[in-house]
């Protein structure tokens, strides 16, 4: 038995010792009586809820690797295969995106570690290909392990995302799982690639239980896909590559790919990447852009042959440096695809003197693009419009932000920190305040109401600002940013678990508050505090070890930022509910006045807003009304990004939204 359960239970039985000698001694046999009649209602609750919880014994002690990699390979095709719709990232396609064997002095291993005994220079030279035989090649190394470079929006993400693809779809039952992990969040300096791989498989799909990816990635049923090694911050990136070997053993399969000059800084700190085929994308050449430009519009469409001569007479021109990425193309394609618009790009570029200008010219152009007005489908639900200037404003907000945080991620629950502490502080303080001193004053009279709705009110609102200075003075840090939501998705049986789970928990603090007012009545005022305090400690104490108690194992989902959202709300309002008549009855079942009912209901509201405010739900809703009110954001958050993802401005994460390239939130967030 774990430490919290020994403790929840060593809890359970002194309260309940301690509820009968008092009883017995104080109360009488016959008032006795009556509250076991409470105990007995209590402990059939909570019977009830033991009973609800799942047997983990019946799940198997050790889950069939194979049925494992098979679930999560649907997931992650699933997954995929709705990303690359919604990025367009089949229109990369129709692009003759190359790759080959880097011809750079010093990035890559002898040609016998990576192809085999007796491999030559020639077969180096041979290992080449597109995107389309991305998979093929890759299958073909011995070690199946590869090293992907380019220079940003030269196409490595498409690439990857179409070798994912296409490794599960040529997958066997038993065959490894690619999984592909955008690599910045990892430390490698202090933290080993296997457990950040579990970490984010974890926080990806199983809701944050590390049991079955850990198991997975034991067995060899994985090939780690980490893109953007260059992403890395830049203190750790040096321990990356040699990082990577020792996890790897430098024979089990990964797919890394990153920038051509970080990636020789990380070479130069700590060698090569072992037995790995280290390819670099190529640029495109004018033949190439002129063919993916002629086949994306019908056979016989001439609107973009200002465009094709243009380039033709005008090799060496800006335009024609910019467009030598898979990237630049595709915002081409999507700013000027109109019937008339490819001939205003020339005009436009005209007085450009440089390839970054006429980047930034076609990154800028992209929002206004992706918000002109369309038609919905017939019978489509009726979507939010948003004009150009409120997605870039709202956007540019959001951007801002995250290029100040060093962070790609638009988590919703992290947005809280957009909001002045003293705000949400403010709120709590008025509002938990008010309600402490409404319950008090029923019992106590208006001056104790007063003082008590004064002195909770702080504690309420800014107790955890008085936590974390205690936490420094002996040198500790506690992250209180933002409350962290529940990261799965609650179903049926756990709504049930959960809110009786509560509701006993609240019932105990009720119960224990209303014994510190018979204490306070009878053995004075010196010990109504410490009950009281006791009465706190054992609630905390219920509501952790139910936690612990009640957790059944986690079957696989895919999160997404509007699932955890909805779980969280879910679970906040469970929680908020039970404990709120879990601690009104708890009262009112020893009061027994109308005093008493008034500071049930007061003590409850308090309980409910607990439940609320201690969720990440609860701070986003006030996160969502303040960042409203002050016009920086719209209230409809979580509407507005998601159609920001489906016009392609965004990409999804598992959990979070970003930017769906570096260049575009930079851009965005430029003045």
């Amino acid at each position: 038995m774990s430490r919290r359960r020994w403790l929840f239970f060593a809890v359970s039985v002194l309260i309940a010792l301690g509820g009968v000698i008092w009883f017995f001694r104080h109360q009488g046999l016959q008032r006795a009586d009556q509250m076991s009649s409470v105990g007995g209602f209590l402990t059939g609750v909570l019977g009830m809820v033991l009973s609800l919880r799942p047997a983990r014994g019946s799940q198997g002690e050790d889950p069939d690797t194979t049925m494992l990699a098979k679930t999560l390979a649907t997931a992650v095709q699933d997954q995929w295969q709705r990303e690359v719709a919604n990025q367009a990232l089949h229109r990369f396609e129709s692009l003759a995106v190359r790759w080959a064997v880097t011809d750079r002095s010093g990035l890559r291993d002898h040609p016998e570690a990576v192809f085999g005994a007796g491999a030559t220079a020639q077969d180096e030279v041979d290992f080449h290909g597109t995107v389309a035989d991305a998979a093929q090649q890759y299958l073909s190394l011995p070690k199946q392990r590869l090293v992907v470079l380019g220079e940003p929006g030269s196409g490595k993400s498409a690439l990857v995302a179409r070798l994912l693809l296409d490794l599960l779809g040529e997958r066997q039952d038993t065959g490894p799982v690619p999984v592909l992990l955008p690599v910045r969040t990892w430390d490698p300096s202090n933290e080993h690639l296997n457990d950040w791989i579990v970490r984010e498989l974890a926080t990806l799909y199983y809701g944050r239980s590390e049991e079955v990816p850990r198991q997975l990635l034991l067995d060899g049923a994985l090939i780690p896909i980490l893109d953007g090694l260059d992403e890395i911050a830049e203190a750790s990136r040096r321990h990356a590559l040699a990082a990577i070997d020792r996890a790897t053993g430098g024979r089990q399969p990964v797919v890394v790919t990153s920038r051509v000059a970080p990636y020789q800084a990380m070479v130069d700190e700590s060698g090569v990447l072992v037995a790995a085929a280290v390819v670099e994308l190529a640029p495109l050449d004018i033949n190439d852009v002129v063919t993916c430009l002629d086949r994306s519009v019908p056979v016989g469409d001439a609107r973009w042959d200002p465009v094709i001569r243009y380039l033709r007479a005008n090799p060496s021109s800006p335009l024609a440096e910019a467009l030598s990425t898979p990237l630049m193309v595709f915002l081409a394609q999507t700013a000027y695809g109109s019937r008339q618009a490819p001939a205003t790009l020339i005009n436009t570029i005209q007085n450009m003197s440089s390839r970054q200008d006429v980047e930034r010219h076609l990154v800028k152009a992209l929002v206004p693009a992706r918000y002109t007005a369309y038609p919905d489908p017939t019978h489509a639900q009726p979507r939010r419009t948003y004009s150009a200037d409120q997605a870039e404003r709202w956007l540019g907000y959001l951007a801002r932000n995250l290029q100040r945080t060093a962070t790609r991620d638009i988590a919703w629950w992290k947005l809280a920190q957009l909001v002045p502490r003293a705000v949400l502080g403010a709120f709590f303080l008025i509002g938990g305040g008010s309600l402490l001193g409404f319950a008090a004053a029923a019992l106590f009279g208006t001056g104790v109401g007063i003082a008590v709705g004064i002195i909770g009110g702080a504690f309420f609102g800014f107790g955890g600002e008085l936590v974390e200075a205690v936490f420094r003075l002996f040198g500790q840090h506690i992250d209180r940013s933002a409350p962290v939501p529940v990261h799965a998705v609650i179903h049926q049986g756990g709504r049930i678990r959960l809110f009786a789970g509560t509701f006993v928990a609240g019932g105990v603090g009720g119960l224990g508050f209303a014994l510190a007012l018979l204490a306070w009545h009878r053995l004075g005022p010196a010990w109504g505090p410490v009950v009281i305090l006791c009465a706190l400690v054992a609630c905390l104490v219920m509501v952790t070890g139910l936690a612990d108690v009640l957790r059944g194992p986690v079957s696989l989902t895919e999160l997404t930022p509007r699932s955890i959202l909805s779980s969280d709300r879910t679970t906040a309002t469970l929680r908020a509910i039970g404990l709120s008549i879990g601690v009104a009855l708890g009262i009112v079942t020893l009061t027994r006045s109308d005093a008493g009912i008034v500071s049930a209901i007061g003590f409850g509201l308090v309980a409910a807003l607990s439940g609320y405010g201690d969720s990440a739900w609860g701070f986003f809703l006030l996160t969502r009304c303040w960042l409203a009110l002050t016009g920086r954001l719209p209230f409809r958050l979580m509407t507005f990004l998601e159609d920001a993802y489906r016009r392609g401005i965004l990409r999804q994460y598992g959990p979070v939204y970003q930017f769906r390239h570096q260049h575009l939130q930079e851009s965005l967030a430029s003045p």
